[in-house]
């Protein structure tokens, strides 16, 4: 772009120095438009240098320090409420800026106020130095420990939820996550945590690409680690939730804690590795407000009785499907064709209620009854096939005249 600036009028440099930074096409006089700027003196012109510096805050600009260091000139040589916030806020400060910001946004009761004593209103609350703040904010977040990590987390799902403007997801994530690598959140803040994180960006195994994209955007080299976590916390929301709807509706609830009981012992101990819940349509309506939409299956077709429910659990390499009436509890080896998989939005009711799969049972499928004994019998029938013992029943006791 080869023209003379100085045939600019003054509507037309103010118009280029405010909005060039989006264009690569201007990077080239972005330098000179800056100092253009500057040795006009006009006060509209002060105010769209330090308003570009604030909307756009191209720090991977070729000309970032010319605009930074021109709003740090401009803001100093006038009597106007920029002199103040910029030193108050350290505002032309890349770094400590931001850093300013996000801690105050922390603390505060409401992000307004924070917003607005530092000069971040209407579009600049929208604005790359605003963002630059949150992301900053969730680095601050992940830094805590002990009590305040709870407290930065909620403040920190607070301001995503209220602020004009968010943080990357990446930095997001992290900052909730991060302070419970090594500590265990309380269930209910965990719980908020993870519906909070499912709602926005979906299931870690459902939208895999989507987190992907968010582990490349976290900083240092705990990203899988984090997203883990939070698998691990939604593989044992869905088990507890699937027990709590099946629990409020069953007609048998002495028979229905039992299996609770038998399953939850393994996902305490940690050894369930995916578990999902599909309902039929009867059953959906009736566990309306009680789960979070997208965050189960259908079950279709015959097969199966409309007002039934199924958690199709993974233990090691076996697949489980647990039924939530009387019946037989379906074991796979995660192999076998048939084997129903974990995540789907859709299951047919004939293969989930199969009585024999594509492998024989040496290779790991039975259809268990839930008779007396029954526990060891699972217990039994998991350990064979997977190595794992139930924390209760251990390795049960097996008869092949079981199966």
């Amino acid at each position: 772009m080869a023209f003379d600036l100085r045939t600019l009028s003054r509507r037309d440099l103010r118009r280029l120095a405010g909005e060039l930074w989006a264009d690569p096409r201007c990077d080239g006089i972005a330098p000179a438009v800056v100092e253009a700027a500057v040795a006009a003196g006009a006060s509209s012109l002060d105010r769209t240098l330090v308003t570009a510096y604030l909307r756009h805050f191209p720090r991977g600009h070729c000309a970032f320090d010319f605009l930074r260091g021109a709003a740090a000139h401009v803001a100093e040589r006038r009597d106007w409420p920029w002199r103040q916030r910029g030193q108050d806020w350290c505002l032309w400060d890349p770094e400590a800026g931001p850093d300013s910001v996000a801690r105050a946004l922390l603390t505060g009761p409401d992000s307004a106020p924070v917003l607005r004593d530092a000069g971040l209103e209407a579009d600049l609350a929208q604005g790359a130095f605003t963002a630059a703040a949150l992301d900053m904010a969730c680095l601050r977040a992940g830094e805590a420990q002990d009590k305040s990590a709870r407290q930065m987390g909620e403040k920190l799902i607070d301001l995503v939820n209220t602020a004009p403007v968010s943080p990357r997801a990446g930095m997001l994530v992290h900052g909730l996550l991060q302070p419970w690598l090594q500590q265990s959140p309380p269930d209910d803040y965990k719980d908020r945590l993870s519906a909070f994180l499912l709602t926005r960006y979906g299931h870690p195994k459902l939208q895999s690409g989507q987190w992907q994209a968010i582990e490349a955007e976290m900083p240092g080299q705990g990203a899988t680690r984090l997203v883990g976590l939070l698998t691990g916390w939604l593989i044992r929301r869905a088990v507890r939730q699937f027990f709590a709807v099946v629990g409020a509706t069953t007609n048998d609830p002495q028979q229905w804690a039992a299996r609770e009981a038998f399953w939850k012992s393994y996902l305490d101990d940690d050894a369930i590795d995916d578990a999902w819940f599909a309902f039929g349509r009867q059953a959906e309506l009736a566990a309306r407000g009680m789960v979070e939409n997208g965050s189960y299956g259908q079950i279709t077709g015959s097969g199966a009785d409309p007002s039934h429910s199924a958690l199709i659990l993974s233990i090691g390499d076996v697949r489980i499907a647990e039924w939530s009436h009387n019946g037989s509890c379906r074991f796979w080896n995660r192999e076998d064709r048939q084997a129903p998989d974990p995540y789907n939005k859709q299951y047919f009711g004939l293969p989930l209620r199969a009585m024999n799969g594509g492998r024989g049972y040496e290779d790991g499928f039975a259809a268990i009854p839930h008779q007396s004994g029954w526990e060891r019998k699972f217990a039994s029938f998991i350990h064979r096939h997977s190595g794992r013992r139930h924390p209760l029943y251990g390795e049960g006791l097996w008869t092949r005249s079981w199966y």
